[in-house]
């Protein structure tokens, strides 16, 4: 019985080990331009025990000690071939050091090196049809597996998002039959819509530019304050005009930074971005540029542009399937706009004619500018931002939040609360 006990004890303090599950590699694939760029993940640990070299279990020493002949070793085991058995071109890009991680008090995991490389066809080979012949790591230490997924393949709609898996790949299936050809023109451009509207939804900072715009609307500007309800048309009228100048500005841009004409650096993009927000919430307190609005949103539809660029210039597309991405992405952006104007401005313009308008503008217009400033700290100096995830807790409860103001619209137009103003004259509207 004691000896029972003892093997129980034995087994249980092997358990974790057993359930330990041995890292595996990744190979990310991207459809560009003239062939497929791909980035390896492969963990040292495995890669000691399949190169069979003492590497150091740390990803800088690795690279500095064995680069170039882990290079070399690389360039030998990954081996694309055309449809018709010619090899494809294979060139290193780049080693780069990713250090272990220890998630939640678990013990670190190994630390990787990753491997990003371009695999170019042969002279009048497709680039969407190929055979990938691997066995990093695997060729020796056949316990080992390589996952391969897509990152990117615009004619079959994979843009953004999550990888789609391909298959794994190990000892005994040390080859892939890789077939995008069934791919259109439709799909790349409908998943470039796709993406454009979620980019909107899912950018709180964005959301909130648009709400800073829509907030003094409907008003008229009398001096250096917000006066009396300017009318449904007068409102209409200069939503359309803003919201048209921040299209073309971001458009602009858009087009320019996708094409790689200019690039600033995104941290300056973003700090950007969160000045223009804080600006416009200044604006939807105290009209601080009467009648100019059209030319400030232009000016900051100019560096929204550049920022929503970032999100195209990775695909690696040739000019003409960039401009149709550019066209489908803006697109999406504009069709994402338009609903977020047509599902809250109706209720803006009627809160507009009531005494309860003027403290949920200032309501709404101090919360957009406590949320720039955070984003502004954040992305500027770095700073924790904790009011950023108490903006984004309260985006994910938007359709809520627009319920809610049609509700006080509604019930505050059927209960006869007395005008907030005057009307003012349509003309001073903007």
């Amino acid at each position: 019985m004691r000896r029972l006990f003892l093997v129980l004890l034995l087994l249980m303090t092997m358990a974790p080990a057993w359930g330990h599950a041995m890292p595996s590699s990744d190979v990310i694939l991207r459809l560009q331009r003239g062939g497929i760029g791909a980035r390896l993940i492969l963990p040292i640990i495995e890669l000691r025990l399949g190169w069979q070299k003492p590497l150091p279990m740390d990803a800088v020493e690795t690279i500095r000690q064995y680069g170039p002949e882990l290079k070399g070793y690389v360039i030998q085991h990954v081996r694309p071939t055309a449809p018709d058995g010619r090899p494809w071109t294979v060139r290193i890009q780049s080693l780069t050091p990713i250090a272990a991680q220890a998630p939640n008090g678990f013990v670190a995991s190994s630390p990787d090196v990753q491997v990003d490389l371009t695999m170019t066809p042969p002279p009048d080979a497709p680039t969407d049809r190929l055979t990938l012949h691997y066995d990093v790591i695997f060729h020796r230490l056949i316990t080992h597996t390589a996952i391969v997924s897509l990152a990117s393949d615009w004619r079959n709609g994979v843009v953004g998002g999550s990888p789609v898996l391909l298959g794994t790949m190990r000892d005994t299936q040390p080859s892939m039959v890789i077939d995008r050809s069934w791919g259109s023109w439709f799909r790349g451009f409908a998943a470039l819509f796709r993406l454009g509207a979620r980019h909107i939804a899912e950018g709180t900072d964005h959301l909130l530019f648009l709400l800073a715009l829509l907030l003094p609307a409907p008003l008229v500007a009398a001096g250096r304050r917000w006066g009396g309800y300017a009318g449904a048309r007068a409102a209409l009228r200069r939503i359309v005009k803003i919201v048209t100048a921040f299209t073309v500005g971001h458009s602009v841009t858009l087009l320019l930074g996708a094409l790689g004409c200019v690039h600033p650096p995104e941290s300056l993009i973003e700090s950007a971005i969160a000045l223009s927000i804080f600006v416009s919430a200044v604006h939807a307190l105290v009209p601080i540029f009467r009648g100019k609005e059209i030319f400030i949103a232009g000016g900051f539809g100019l560096v929204h542009g550049l920022a929503f660029a970032a999100t195209l210039t990775e695909f690696g597309l040739d000019p003409l399937t960039m401009a149709s991405s550019v066209l489908g992405f803006n697109l999406g952006i504009e069709a994402f706009q338009l609903l977020v104007i047509l599902i809250t401005m109706p209720w803006l313009i009627l809160l507009a004619r009531t005494r309860l308008y003027p403290p949920l503008r200032v309501a709404g217009a101090c919360l957009t500018g406590v949320a720039a400033l955070g984003w502004m700290a954040e992305r500027a100096l770095g700073w924790n931002n904790p009011v950023g995830v108490w903006v984004d807790r309260a985006a994910a409860h938007a359709l809520v939040i627009v319920a809610g103001l049609a509700l006080l619209s509604l019930l505050a137009s059927l209960g006869g609360v007395a005008a907030s103003g005057r009307h003012g004259p349509p003309a001073e509207a903007g």
